[in-house]
């Protein structure tokens, strides 16, 4: 699918080359762009509840609303992004606006993360067109970190998205992490998941031997064994006790007959890194499998969902 780019007169214009660019703009600043251009604000329907922005992750993102700004101050700020010269946008300015309006891809990105300090949520977009990514993220829906990139060096934005500083969480009080790989039913998962929060961990071993001989774990997807309930039974403990945050990401594209459809990739953060939720099926069961994940895994993830969505 090719997007059309018209200059200020209306006419048809090739767009530029990717130079790569990131830059931080108010909201205000991304909806007098749009204002300019004539099109929706990327911005306008991304609010992002309290729970705030914070170093680190967020920081670089803003952490509290600003006064109103005067419409020189953000025409300065958007002539500093080279999206904005003499009061018209820029080719680059109207190239990014025109791939996101017209994505062939679009991936949506939520991380949230429990730091030692406080809560951090940080939601990004990211559109896709030919050669030209442009990503959008906030942690409090006013300050906007605007980027667009060439579609080869995608891979890196997205991994940067998932990337948390581990020292940053708290430690776990478990003396053992967990195997690399676990697959365990998914309503077993979620009902000592619920009890663990209720404080209800005396139903656990029930809950458990309900589901005797259905979990199993290794090193590795093809090394698997079926685990102990008593092992079942910590391990699903640890998972909610040791949880620090997670990650979302859903990967829209339309398929070669024009259908739109959807991806979804889960993750759960750990007091030591990211882990990977799958789910599957096997002889019956609705199941789930539990995997260690690095950043670098989550391209990888997104693009296996991107062309499932496009085939």
């Amino acid at each position: 699918m090719n997007a059309i780019l018209l200059d200020a007169r209306g006419d048809e214009v090739d767009k530029p080359t990717v130079t790569p660019r990131r830059v931080r703009l108010t909201h205000a600043a991304v909806d007098r762009l749009a204002d300019l251009t004539g099109v929706p604000s990327p911005a306008a329907p991304m609010l992002v509840p309290a729970g705030g922005a914070s170093a680190g992750l967020v920081g670089r993102l803003g952490d509290g609303p600003a006064p109103a700004v005067p419409v020189d101050d953000l025409d300065e700020a958007l002539v500093a992004a080279t999206l904005l010269t003499d009061g018209v946008p820029t080719e680059e300015g109207r190239a990014v606006l025109t791939v996101w309006h017209a994505p062939a891809l679009a991936v949506e990105l939520e991380v949230l993360v429990r730091l030692r300090r406080g809560t951090v949520r940080v939601r990004s977009w990211h559109r896709n067109l030919d050669d030209w990514v442009v990503c959008l993220s906030t942690g409090d829906g006013v300050a906007f970190e605007l980027a667009w990139l060439a579609a080869e060096d995608w891979w890196l934005e997205l991994g940067r998205a998932a990337h948390v500083d581990t020292t940053m969480l708290r430690e776990s009080q478990y003396a053992a992490p967990l195997p690399a790989v676990l697959e365990t039913p998914w309503e077993l998962l979620l009902a000592t998941g619920e009890a663990v929060r209720r404080r209800r961990t005396e139903l656990l071993d029930a809950m458990v031997a309900d589901h005797t001989g259905t979990t199993l774990a290794g090193d590795s997807a093809d090394a698997l064994e079926s685990a102990a309930d008593a092992d079942v039974r910590l391990w699903h403990e640890q998972l909610e006790v040791d949880s620090r945050g997670r990650l979302h990401a859903a990967v829209m594209g339309r398929g070669r007959r024009g259908r739109p459809a959807a991806g979804i990739v889960e993750w759960v953060l750990l007091s030591d890194g990211w882990c990977s939720l799958t789910p599957f099926a096997r002889d019956g069961w609705t199941m789930v499998r539990i995997e260690r994940r690095s950043v670098v895994d989550l391209p990888r993830e997104l693009a296996v969902r991107a062309a499932e969505v496009t085939s």
